[in-house]
């Protein structure tokens, strides 16, 4: 395999700390999902995990000399934290669990890669890329990730048990890397289903983290599909509805829409006590919530509501309601989207001389307006208020 630029393809800043920790006389890697991605074809690598053979004592050495921040709260789990204005480096040194208790474990600082791949989740998140750029691939997974098949290094069952949110992580990377049947070990979806209770047993946060990240990929229907397989999906979010799941991604890729957890929440029904939305999220959700009442009004809705949120509303009432989307409709949407109501408050005011005949006249010139979409002239409408 051809050797990978580190510097051109992570930056500079991540070389120079890999060269400063390599220096030493011990290994540093970058590990886990910034390789896979690399190695998939994919350009953006936001948080970087690197690991290496160097103590934690040996690191905040290395660091503290060389005047690096770091964020040692993780200390006790053999790991650091460098941040830039744009990225995270987690530095974790090679280690092997001892005893695990869910998401938490007793470790050991052990100086083999090997080891530190064997406890590691899955075998594609198990490759390494040197300081110089070699991949290493000490388990023998390079097949695996070739092929974007899905498996648990070692026994599933011990790995799920080690730690329950590998099973939601399972289904993360199903929707992200949007997997199909061909590229997931079957063998491991009884196990999950045998253990899904486990998941109750992790915080709300992670628990939304991993949901979101599997509600915001691209394409996450097969993804949600083996949820509903092993009866996460009900557990999670409530009733299923593989109807409503297969329309709702057919007319996001019909209409090139990006991913929204708000619309897929209301297209799809999705109850869940978990909080999955942001400040933001949840004023655009009540804001569609109570949108759903309108009639289907292209020209209105565009004009007073935007087009995105016109878009979204006819997506979740077709599916909900069965309306039916015509093209047209987006087109209106779209025109009504960027219209300028050509009356101002001083237009009309001075005709009335009184501020609520004032409005109500403004109020029916604009409905007058949309109504004729949009044609109706600035003449035409102020001859409204005679």
């Amino acid at each position: 395999m051809k050797k990978v630029n580190v510097k051109k393809v992570f930056g500079s800043e991540l070389k120079e700390l890999m060269r400063l920790l390599s220096s030493s006389g011990k290994e540093c890697y970058i590990v886990g999902g910034a390789v896979r991605d690399l190695l998939l074809g994919y350009k953006n690598f936001n948080d970087i995990d690197l690991t290496t053979s160097l103590s934690v004592e040996q690191l905040k050495q290395i660091l503290d000399k060389n005047q690096i921040g770091f964020d040692d709260r993780a200390l006790k789990y053999g790991c650091l934290t460098v941040s830039n204005q744009k990225r995270n480096f987690q530095i974790t040194s090679f280690r092997k669990d001892i005893r695990t208790f869910g998401r938490a474990a007793d470790i050991e600082l052990v100086e083999n890669i090997e080891e530190d791949a064997k406890r590691r989740d899955f075998t594609i998140n198990a490759i390494y890329c040197s300081h110089s750029g070699e991949i290493i691939d000490p388990l023998g997974n390079l097949e695996d990730l070739n092929k974007i098949k899905l498996d648990f290094i070692g026994d599933p069952e011990f790995r799920i048990k080690e730690d329950y949110l590998r099973i939601l992580r399972f289904f993360r990377f199903v929707a992200v890397l949007d997997l199909k049947d061909e590229n997931v070990a079957s063998k491991n979806l009884p196990i999950i289903k045998k253990h899904i209770n486990g998941i109750s047993d992790l915080s709300y946060e992670r628990v939304a983290s991993e949901i979101r990240k599997i509600l915001l990929a691209r394409s996450p229907t097969f993804a949600l599909i083996l949820m509903n397989k092993v009866d996460l999906y009900k557990k999670l979010l409530g009733i299923y509805s593989q109807a409503a799941l297969l329309k709702l991604e057919k007319l996001e890729n019909r209409y090139k829409l990006t991913p929204s957890l708000v619309r897929r929440l209301l297209a799809l029904d999705i109850k869940t006590s978990i909080p999955l939305m942001t400040k933001r999220e949840k004023k655009y959700f009540n804001q569609l919530t109570n949108l759903l009442g309108l009639d289907h009004n292209p020209n209105y809705l565009g004009y007073k509501f935007g087009e995105r949120a016109s878009i979204d509303l006819l997506i979740i009432k077709e599916i909900k309601e069965g309306l039916i989307i015509k093209a047209k409709d987006i087109e209106k949407i779209k025109n009504a989207s960027r219209k300028i109501f050509p009356i101002k408050f001083s237009d009309v005011n001075p005709l009335t001389k009184n501020l609520n005949i004032t409005k109500e006249k403004i109020k029916l010139m604009e409905t007058f307006w949309i109504s004729s979409g949009f044609k109706a002239s600035k003449e035409k409408l102020l001859s409204l208020s005679s």
